[in-house]
Parts: C-alpha cells; sequence; structure tokens
C-alpha cells in the first residue's frame, strides 16, 4: 500500500508531528526546505517529512516564502558582468586532484 501525501501548513500541525520534526531535525531545518509554485503561480517553502505510513510538505509561513523569493529574485552572479574575463585564481584546486 502506498503513503499517504499530504500538504499541511506548519501552522496546523498536530503537536505529536511537531515533536517529530524538531527530534529528526536537532539543528534546525533550514538546509532541508524546498521550494515549489503553487496553483496560483506563487512560490511557497515547504519542508518534505516522511513517517511510517505518510509523506508530508509541511508548508512554512509566508514571511519565510517572501524572503526566499526576494533571494532568488537577486541571484549572486549579477555582480559580475562578464564571465569571459573571470580568471581562475592560483589558490583554487583542480577538481581532479
Amino acid at each position: 500500500m502506498a503513503k499517504k501525501r499530504i500538504i499541511k501548513a506548519y501552522e496546523q500541525l498536530p503537536e505529536e508531528l511537531v515533536e517529530k520534526i524538531k527530534e529528526k531535525y536537532p539543528d534546525g531545518f533550514d538546509d532541508h526546505l524546498i521550494t515549489f509554485t503553487n496553483t496560483r503561480g506563487e512560490i511557497e517553502v515547504a519542508l518534505p517529512f516522511e513517517t511510517d505510513d505518510t509523506y508530508y510538505l509541511v508548508k512554512m509561513p509566508k514571511s519565510s516564502a517572501a524572503e526566499d523569493e526576494e533571494e532568488f529574485e537577486t541571484p549572486a552572479y549579477d555582480e559580475f558582468d562578464n564571465f569571459e574575463n573571470l580568471e581562475i585564481g592560483e589558490d583554487v584546486a583542480d577538481e581532479e586532484e
């Protein structure tokens, strides 16, 4: 039998599930968040979380999603005008070594 798949807002999770998430990610779950576009075209931030019988996609509060959306709109490479003139520094090791 396949696992149930549920999308649920973090604020609506039962305390038992919140405790399981805290146990799995004692140092925080920021590095495990994903982004997706909902049916209204808005960017959502969520935490995939799996229990024995259910696969959850836990949506984070909108304030977090808005901050992440702004981050995606201003990528770090915008600071460079011309990639063709970049040089590799001597302190950068070859990946083959």
